[in-house]
């Protein structure tokens, strides 16, 4: 299991991808599977990514020294895909993230460089670590020569806010992240590319407009901080952690977290993440945000929602009996082959 301990942190929104090939900046992905049919955390990495994230490029294949050569920003969800080519094998099934505004660094930032903070970077690892027991999944090694090297078999490394006050080269990717990307009139969501079209070429057969979704999603959220914006200090967590608000009294101080679920539809059933049930059970009082009936508008590349009814359900706990399984992970068993 992840030990996803950025979740406690607002801000954690960094990764780090070892590049061993040459398509950078358009999609993360890992195969469920090592090549020995093993499952390693570096892969499963690539689930837990989530949209308006940052993927740092670490290039492992250059000529000269191994460095941070660009970072991109995650457009949307992960999915599964089958279409996941490792070690130059046949296409096998995994996980994918798509991903958008690609960067190059105007200098790479190579090894060696950080070799000489390589007692500042230890001490971040060891602040991480001080700080969530477990596996922090940091993105570099310390060899006993002294010297540091990206994480042995680390694909997907979790890379910690705290490394940019020692690598200020990276400082454009940290800047992204924290933009503000609504605008003064109601949330509009807009890219030069839309993810449905990219995604389609990649993953035959699945048909999904993430934009009219976000911005669904985001008409919901919206509502439901205006609602509870009287009584209590609003906190939009969605990006960093299992749940969409942060709430806190302004005259008791007490914590509350809301999850908040937005369709066109009636939304007499929605769609919840292992990581949102499992919030909503071990944290109370959490509430169940829904707002239904909202409707959007497509402007060229431009979406555009509005409306919607709110209902919430206070102090919610998710019943075993009210959920349905609609998807499982198979480990296909051996066959014969045809």
């Amino acid at each position: 299991m992840i030990n996803a301990w950025w979740e406690a942190e607002s801000g954690q929104r960094f990764w780090m991808e070892t590049l061993r090939r040459r398509d950078i900046g358009n999609a993360i992905q890992a195969p469920h599977l090592r090549a020995n049919n093993t499952r390693t955390p570096y892969y499963e990495l690539v689930e837990h990514v989530r949209d308006g994230d940052v993927i740092l490029h670490w290039d492992a294949n250059r000529s000269g020294a191994s460095a941070f050569v660009a970072w991109s920003v995650v457009d949307g969800s992960p999915y599964e895909t089958g279409n996941v080519v490792y070690a130059n094998g046949a296409p096998t099934n995994g996980t994918e993230a798509l991903l958008r505004d690609f960067t190059p660094l105007d200098e790479p930032l190579t090894l060696p460089s950080l070799v000489e903070r390589i007692d500042a970077i230890r001490d971040v690892r060891d602040d991480v670590s001080a700080r969530h027991p477990g596996p922090v999944y940091f993105p570099f090694d310390f060899r006993k020569n002294g010297t540091l090297r990206a994480h042995e078999g680390g694909y997907l490394t979790k890379f910690p806010l705290e490394l940019f006050s020692v690598v200020p080269e990276l400082g454009s990717a940290r800047d992204r992240a924290t933009k503000d990307e609504r605008s003064l009139d109601g949330h509009v969501e807009g890219s030069s590319e839309t993810r449905t079209g990219r995604r389609q070429a990649r993953e035959a057969g699945y048909i999904a407009d993430a934009k009219v979704r976000r911005a669904i999603e985001m008409r919901a959220v919206d509502i439901a901080t205006e609602h509870y914006s009287p009584e209590f200090e609003v906190e939009d967590v969605g990006a960093s952690r299992a749940y969409d608000l942060h709430l806190v009294h302004r005259t008791t101080g007490a914590e509350r977290r809301v999850e908040v679920k937005g369709s066109t539809g009636d939304a007499s059933a929605v769609e919840l993440t292992h990581g949102e049930v499992a919030n909503a059970r071990e944290f109370q009082p959490t509430d169940l945000f829904v707002v239904s009936g909202i409707e959007w508008e497509r402007d060229g590349d431009r979406v555009r929602a509005w409306g919607g009814a709110a209902r919430i359900c206070r102090e919610w706990e998710p019943l075993e009996s009210s959920l349905t399984a609609i998807r499982f992970r198979h480990q296909v068993p051996a066959a014969t082959e045809l």
